[in-house]
């Protein structure tokens, strides 16, 4: 309205003019008739409107040379911008030139990032040792996953386990484990294994079946003892939980996966890590935001980096967590479900949710296909799960008639001792 109004106002001072002569002209000027003053106030009018779209017009032009002025310094500043860019982009291409051929630097990186983690371990040796809870600690956490017969393998690792792609991880075969331990030792054995730094990562492999090639590696943490034996989540799962050294061990293991992957993926491109997200971590909220600014700073190992979540957990899941979740999804990380104890799923759902991996107990797979909970064809969940783009890990395979028996089931992906066993990680002084 105000826009009409200002639009009016010019007109007026031309209109009023106009109408005064073509009216107003016959009265004081008698010999002018009315056509004549019609034809004068016409004329009038006509000037004042040629007057007033000149205005107009220089008025347009000034605009148009103001906006042609503001873009081309819009232009010049985005270009400089550009060459500015192209410029740092140049940079970070040298820079990344120079690292791959200064491996050093790499270690030297990842040595700071142990000394970060060491700190944090000496504050909680330093706390007394009724302390139940963490108050401020680093980055998240990863709970140790258990794996059957504590380290023992059931059956012998195929020959040659630890050479071909296992080599790339850099392995070395797993001590024994210190038995007849209580409670007191083996809380002391944590302590001390904290302070020395002396939390082992284990790697046990994943393969592709039939072919039965290795694809990933699962993780599992290992406590090193002064004699060279170990001990393993089953014995000091619950002792640390209790004394709160359980988010220390969680996020050694955490650093020893990003170290041991990131010098896995420069000589095979094409393996990963599964690794375990706990309850505890998921319930709460500040730690589990910090394990995704972590990972947001090692985005570029996504591809290579699968994080498993155990069943009971996501069942009790609430909208906070689901978006924690798809943040980490959209920055190209994988999730698998893990520790499934209710084979009643929604494929669509989980696909939907970003889960590309579905795990099962070896022994309760063949148990529901013989008893039929997967309908009269036991190969539905499979064409169930290709269609949602979800591929079938089966764990804790142990014989080969076993093997057998869940092929005929056309599972993607194997783990058990079977294929090989849980072995030592070396660390990035000895991979160097």
């Amino acid at each position: 309205m105000i826009t009409g109004l200002r639009r009016l106002l010019p007109c007026l001072i031309y209109l009023l003019p106009a109408a005064l002569i073509a009216f107003g002209l016959p009265i004081y000027v008698p010999s002018v008739t009315a056509m004549e003053a019609l034809l004068f106030g016409g004329l009038a009018l006509l000037a004042g409107a040629v007057i007033h779209l000149a205005l107009e017009l220089v008025e347009a032009q000034r605009l148009t040379r103001s906006r042609i002025s503001g873009a081309l310094e819009a232009l010049s500043h985005g270009e400089r911008l550009q060459r500015r860019l192209e410029g740092e982009l140049g940079q970070m291409r040298h820079a990344l030139i120079d690292l791959q051929s200064r491996p050093a630097q790499d270690v030297g990186e990842v040595v700071a990032e142990v000394k970060v983690l060491q700190s944090l371990i000496e504050r909680l040796y330093s706390a007394r040792s009724g302390t139940s809870g963490i108050a401020a600690a680093p980055p998240p956490s990863l709970k140790p996953s258990v794996d059957p017969a504590g380290g023992a393998p059931a059956t012998p690792p195929p020959q040659g386990f630890g050479a071909g792609q296992n080599a790339a991880a850099g392995s070395l075969p797993m001590p024994p484990i210190a038995e007849g331990l209580d409670e007191q030792a083996i809380l002391d054995l944590v302590r001390e294994g904290l302070r020395e730094n002396a939390v082992e990562l284990a790697l046990q492999p994943i393969v592709s079946l039939p072919q039965r090639k290795r694809r990933y590696f699962e993780c599992y943490s290992r406590v090193r003892t002064r004699d060279g034996k170990i001990i393993v989540p089953e014995q000091y799962l619950d002792v640390a939980e209790r004394y709160g050294l359980l988010t220390a061990i969680d996020n050694l293991l955490l650093f020893r996966c990003i170290q041991t992957l990131r010098r896995i993926r420069k000589s095979n491109a094409n393996l990963g890590f599964f690794l375990n997200i706990s309850p505890h971590t998921l319930v709460d909220r500040g730690f589990f935001r910090d394990f995704i600014q972590l990972m947001a700073q090692n985005i570029e190992l996504a591809p290579a980096l699968v994080f498993e979540f155990p069943q009971r957990a996501l069942a009790q899941a609430d909208d906070s967590l689901w978006k924690d979740l798809e943040r980490l999804a959209q920055m190209g990380f994988r999730f698998s479900l893990d520790q499934v104890t209710d084979l009643d799923i929604d494929a669509s759902e989980l696909s939907a949710r970003h889960f590309r991996f579905l795990k099962l107990d070896a022994a309760r797979v063949l148990d529901a296909a013989r008893q039929g909970l997967f309908g009269s064809d036991p190969k539905m969940l499979k064409r169930t799960l290709d269609s949602y783009a979800i591929d079938l890990v089966v764990e804790r395979i142990e014989s080969e008639p076993m093997l057998l028996e869940l092929l005929d089931l056309q599972i993607d992906f194997g783990q058990g001792y079977l294929f090989g066993e849980p072995r030592i990680a070396k660390s990035e002084t000895a991979a160097s």
